[in-house]
């Protein structure tokens, strides 16, 4: 979409509304995409399966 201010306030406000739209989907992707820390137990991972 392109928005064309008609004066200073109605410049400064699109200016301000992008930055918090930015900054919405810069934590959305952060959380979507983040490091999910797991803790395995080491035994847990080489263990051979007990359905055999």
């Amino acid at each position: 979409m392109i928005e064309v201010a008609t004066n200073t306030r109605t410049a400064q406000a699109y200016r301000a509304a992008h930055a918090e739209r930015s900054a919405v989907f810069v934590a959305i992707f952060g959380w979507i995409f983040r490091k999910r820390h797991v803790p395995l137990s080491r035994v847990a991972l080489t263990e051979p399966p007990r359905c055999a």
